[in-house]
């Protein structure tokens, strides 16, 4: 008997590990805005664009969050604000939180904001309302909503990868598996997205996935050359092979010529937004700091 008992109780903490593990969000249509306001939309939207010229410090993305929220009170349903807020929610995780809180907020707010954009397309809203998965529910995005879905399955891998344990992750891998089938889908799209934001995804899979089960840092290596090739004034992809890949093949000199190559830019120039570009600079150069390179 207690021996059962005690196999019982085994049974019983395993199943509440698993459940435990397990991670979920909660659908970001369930939050779209009621219209609160009248303020002028155009003149929101200007003031956002300009700022994200010149944005840099914590305070500044989350006032150009804020002025995209503020656009969403006046017109729920407006594409452009909803990814947008999306995007620099996800950079406000990467960039500027101070903790792994934080993180998983921000980034469950990108995802939220991502889930909000899709919802503006009609046959995606039908599709979800009718009990269709986001994944499924996807098959009827557009080109439109490209950006959406691309940082939608973004903020999703920088939850996995920087907000869960190795074990979380193991009975997270469903996260893994349905943000392939997104990028798939722009593939099909829009195949060189965000100037090659699914080759750089891809090279990311590539990288976490066991060889076993078809992770392969040699494709890896040409998923980055094809996404650089595509988009050669996006610095976020030199900046990530460096911190990706090469830093775990042991490419010393691969990883310093890429990360100094992305701090001799001008941030005012490259493919990715301004405060984008502040940010893998500055983690450049304490990246290159941390492996005793002198910068100048």
């Amino acid at each position: 008997m207690k021996r059962r008992l005690t196999v019982k109780a085994i049974a019983l903490i395993t199943i509440c590990l698993i459940f435990s593990a397990c991670v979920s969000f909660d659908k970001g249509w369930k939050y779209m805005a009621e219209k609160e306001s009248n303020e002028n939309i155009a003149e929101l939207i200007e003031k956002a664009i300009r700022l994200e010229e010149t944005a840099s410090t914590r305070e500044d993305v989350k006032e150009i969050v804020s002025l995209y929220m503020q656009v969403e009170k006046t017109d729920p349903e407006n594409y452009f604000a909803l990814w947008k807020a999306g995007n620099y929610n996800l950079l406000l995780g990467a960039a500027h939180a101070d903790s792994k809180r934080d993180k998983k907020h921000y980034y469950r707010e990108s995802i939220k904001y991502s889930e909000k954009a899709m919802f503006t397309n009609d046959s995606f809203k039908a599709a979800v309302l009718g009990g269709e998965t986001i994944v499924s529910a996807a098959k009827h995005l557009s080109k439109n909503e490209v950006d959406a879905m691309g940082y939608w399955y973004t903020a999703r891998f920088y939850y996995f990868k920087e907000c869960m344990t190795s074990l979380r992750r193991a009975f997270n891998t469903k996260i893994v598996i349905e943000n392939n089938e997104i990028i798939a889908l722009i593939d099909k799209l829009d195949p060189n997205w965000a100037g090659g934001g699914n080759f750089f995804s891809r090279a990311l899979y590539y990288i976490a996935v066991p060889e076993r089960f078809g992770g392969s840092k040699e494709k890896a290596a040409e998923e980055f050359n094809k996404a650089i090739e595509v988009g050669p004034d996006y610095y976020v992809n030199k900046w990530g092979r460096a911190k990706y890949l090469y830093s775990i093949t042991g490419n010393k000199e691969g990883f310093v010529s890429d990360l100094k190559w992305v701090i001799e830019q001008d941030p005012k120039k490259g493919g990715n937004p301004h405060a984008w570009n502040v940010y893998f600079q500055k983690d450049a150069k304490k990246m290159l700091e941390n492996e005793g390179v002198e910068l100048y």
